[in-house]
């Protein structure tokens, strides 16, 4: 037996994600406080302002009002320059206040646009460009969410560790293209043979991982006896001459009692196990 793939070990590049993730939430909500604070300080200017106001009409009125005077009377000598100074302060004041209020808006929109354009990329690198299936970096953090609930709810998890048969002889004989393109009809045909619950992983090369939901070792079964039949199909159509894919698959449960990388290298050495012994495949 080969020793253990180092492949089911979760690189410190991909552990690193979570905390990129949460110190970019930290700084957005670090960043939203400030503009939340300047909002705040703002309105509460206004509010200084309006109760200045509130202060001077209160005294005019505080003679009629509370001491039975019973008429309104003001008697004001203003210039016309302190006039027009007054009403040049208070639309400054307005104009400062809406330029703040503008700013303040911008500042959001900036922080919800960063947001949304890293969510968008952080979903991107969850995501393999060329078979379309989940990147190795969702490896821990989607199925660490899954092994989690497992563990608390004691529910199933069953791994489906893939590898294509000869998959070196693809590039030497037909190219690194061709190569790509069995890779992306291995990933589609995976997708559709699982759930929509389940999870497709491409970790690295020519080798997925599919994790089955709630799905004991009988349903992985019938899952893995899906896949061999759409193998099967496909080969009667093969695009490469003389090629016919053939896919090693190791079956291993995953119940919550034994460590993640063990249950991931226990699954590799089934399939390792199989590949050794591969059933015979039909040639197109």
């Amino acid at each position: 037996m080969r020793a253990v793939n180092p492949a089911v070990h979760i690189p410190e590049k991909e552990t690193n994600l979570q905390q990129q993730s949460q110190t970019f939430s930290r700084k957005l909500r670090e960043r939203m406080a400030v503009v939340e604070k300047q909002d705040w300080e703002l309105w509460m200017l206004a509010l200084g302002m309006l109760a200045i106001l509130a202060v001077g009409f209160f005294i005019v009125l505080l003679p009629p009002v509370f001491l039975s005077q019973g008429t309104v009377s003001v008697n004001a000598r203003l210039s016309p320059q302190l006039l027009l100074g007054l009403l040049v302060l208070v639309m400054m004041f307005i104009a400062y206040l809406v330029h703040k209020q503008l700013r303040l808006r911008a500042l959001r929109f900036q922080s919800i646009s960063e947001a949304w354009n890293f969510e968008v990329a952080h979903m991107q690198s969850l995501v393999d460009p060329l078979t379309q299936a989940l990147s190795r970096a969702a490896l821990e953090e989607i199925l660490g969410r899954e092994i989690k609930r497992v563990q608390r709810k004691q529910s199933t998890l069953v791994f489906l560790y893939i590898d294509v048969n000869e998959f070196k002889a693809v590039n030497s004989r037909f190219g690194h293209l061709s190569g790509d393109l069995v890779l992306a009809e291995v990933g589609g045909l995976l997708k559709r043979c699982a759930r929509g619950s389940d999870y497709v992983i491409r970790m690295g090369g020519d080798e997925f991982l599919a994790a089955l939901l709630d799905t004991d070792l009988a349903g992985a079964g019938i899952v893995k006896q899906r896949i061999n039949q759409k193998v099967e199909e496909w080969n009667q159509n093969a695009p490469l001459p003389g090629f016919s894919l053939g896919l090693s698959i190791g079956v291993q449960e995953f119940d919550g009692t034994k460590p993640f990388d063990e249950v991931l290298a226990e699954a590799d050495a089934k399939m390792y196990a199989e590949k050794q012994n591969p059933p015979p495949a039909k040639r197109a």
